[in-house]
C-alpha cells in the first residue's frame, strides 16, 4: 500500500484506522482495478483503429486518449495494495505500454 494514502494524517493511530479501512476495501478496489483494466483495453481498441487518422483533429484525440491511459495507470498504480513503494521511488510517470 502506498504511503499516500495516509499521508494526509499525523497521527500514527489515525494512520493505522485509515489503512485499516483501505485494507478492508480490498475486495472494492480489486473490482475498480478490474473496471479499469476494461476501459484501458477500450482505449487501446480506439487508439489503433485506422479510422481515427482519417480526421484531421486525430493528433488530438491521440493526446487525449494518451492522457486517460496515463490516469488510469497512475488510479491503478494508488489501487494496488500490494505495491512496495521507496520513499525515493514516486508514482510512475511512465506512458502506459497496454499490457
Amino acid at each position: 500500500m502506498l504511503s499516500r494514502w495516509t499521508q494526509h494524517l499525523s497521527n500514527e493511530d489515525e494512520k493505522l484506522r485509515f489503512k485499516s479501512s483501505v485494507l478492508g476495501s480490498k475486495v472494492v478496489l480489486q473490482r475498480l482495478g478490474d473496471i479499469l483494466d476494461e476501459m484501458d483495453k477500450g482505449a487501446i481498441q480506439a487508439e489503433l483503429s485506422p479510422s481515427n487518422y482519417d480526421k484531421p483533429s486525430w493528433a488530438y484525440k491521440q493526446a487525449h486518449n494518451n492522457g486517460l491511459r496515463h490516469a488510469i495507470s497512475l488510479i491503478k498504480q494508488l489501487t494496488t495494495l500490494d505495491l512496495k513503494e521507496t520513499n525515493d521511488r514516486p508514482l510512475s510517470t511512465a506512458r502506459p505500454t497496454g499490457d
